[in-house]
């Protein structure tokens, strides 16, 4: 299977950002035309000293080569420094500083502080750096160059005990903007062609030579993605071949040169480049025609792949419709349980208010119960208390019957307790009859 578009740029653009990065990541300095490297703090470049503190003298002597003159501070200041305007926009990679006086102090520890603008109160911080007592330049070097425009120099310690602290010069390396460009621009033109990265001299390879190689790889690279060993890529590339052979490298040219190149220079490099952005886009359009006709029949396959989807899809489609309508009939059947429900609900309101009443009436008659056992028991009292006063009226009237029976005629007691005692027997009755009637 050919590779897939967002791969071949993914390769293509890695390729192009190794091929463009340094693989030290060392910033080269700027060389002045005479081969010595470029001051961005040389007075004579335009750099001058813009603050320092109140007790120093001479602060822009620092920015010449005059061993005579320097900056001189009395060591006991608390707070020494001095700011310095370069010449241009700077990517600082060194700082050198220097004491050719004899009869002063050396600088012992210092820090640098950089900023793009002036005055600030947000310096960018450089590093701390500690100097040799020595009367001779001092290199250092910052471990994270960065681009700046003022830099901030400030002494924080010395060496001796001489009663002045002196600095004689202060010069600053790097490269501007235009230097960085131009370096990256060379460096990405002869990178993806140097046989050996550690190896300076293979590094400065020929044009004609380079130029082969680069149109070899593009011929390999379509060799696997066309089959066919006499397509139109091929013969396309070997044309580019003969063209490139003949057109001058600019960059062998500018070899020969010492320092900042000319405008000219730098625009032959950018119409070498604007050539292979042609020619890749020319190898490009075909590579794409190739991965058209090698990718009908992946499409026609997808397409099968997509018919038979569409028709699980359909089923799908299907199946959903037949739930909806079991969902709508379910809905229908919970709409009937809800009025049911509500139905019941008043039924059983109806319900719960026709048992209070009869709880209320229950809740009478258990009262006229109540009330009529107990009138019950009172009845039950007052007749037992009229029995025993029956019987007892009838027993005194039994003995009184005997003793007359005893006394006096026999026919005339009868007669008498007949008619006395049926009073007393029929109460008796009647209240027996009622204690009777109670008990059941």
């Amino acid at each position: 299977m050919p590779l897939g578009l967002d791969e071949f740029k993914s390769r293509t653009i890695g390729s192009k950002i190794k091929s463009g990065t340094s693989p030290s990541g060392s910033v080269i300095h700027r060389l002045e035309p005479g081969g010595a490297e470029y001051n961005y703090a040389s007075a004579s470049k335009g750099a001058k000293v813009l603050a320092s503190n109140k007790e120093a003298k001479g602060a822009a002597d620092i920015l010449s080569r005059n061993k005579d003159k320097y900056l001189r501070n009395p060591c006991s200041s608390e707070e020494k420094f001095v700011i310095i305007e370069l010449s241009e926009e700077t990517l600082v990679k060194t700082i050198e500083i220097a004491n050719f006086e004899h009869h002063s102090s050396n600088f012992k520890d210092f820090e640098l502080h950089g900023g793009l603008v002036y005055p600030t109160d947000s310096w960018i911080f450089l590093g701390n750096f500690t100097a040799s007592n020595v009367k001779q330049a001092q290199r250092f070097v910052l471990q994270q160059p960065k681009w700046v425009r003022y830099l901030k120099l400030k002494l924080q310690s010395h060496y001796g005990s001489e009663f002045y602290c002196t600095l004689s010069i202060v010069e600053v390396y790097g490269v501007d903007a235009i230097e960085r460009m131009l370096e990256d621009l060379i460096y990405a033109q002869d990178k993806p062609f140097a046989s050996g990265e550690g190896n300076g001299e293979k590094r400065v390879a020929s044009s004609h030579a380079n130029s082969a190689e680069a149109d070899d790889v593009w011929q390999n690279t379509f060799r696997g993605i066309n089959s066919d060993p006499a397509s139109e890529i091929s013969s396309e590339n070997q044309e580019a071949v003969n063209v490139n052979r003949n057109v001058p490298d600019p960059v062998e040219e500018i070899r020969q040169q010492v320092g900042r190149m000319p405008g000219d220079t730098v625009l032959k490099i950018l119409m070498q480049k604007v050539r292979y952005l042609d020619l890749n886009l020319s190898v490009l359009e075909q590579y794409m025609e190739d991965l058209n006709s090698r990718y009908v029949n992946i499409f026609k396959e997808y397409s099968k792949d997509m018919g038979k989807k569409d028709l699980l899809l359909e089923k799908i489609k299907e199946e959903i419709r037949s739930f909806l309508e079991r969902q709508d009939a379910m809905m229908k059947e919970v709409s009937d349980l809800d009025s049911w429900k509500s139905h019941f609900s008043v039924q059983l309101d109806h319900v719960l208010r026709d048992n209070a009443v009869l709880r209320s009436e229950v809740e009478k008659i258990r009262d006229n119960q109540v009330s009529l056992e107990n009138k019950g028991v009172v009845v039950f009292s007052v007749c037992v208390i009229f029995s025993l006063l029956a019987i007892l009226r009838l027993s005194l009237d039994i003995l009184m019957s005997i003793y007359r029976v005893l006394s006096f005629d026999r026919t005339i007691t009868s007669r008498k307790f007949c008619q006395g005692s049926s009073s007393w027997f029929f109460l008796l009755l009647s209240c027996s009859i009622i204690i009777f009637t109670l008990t059941l």
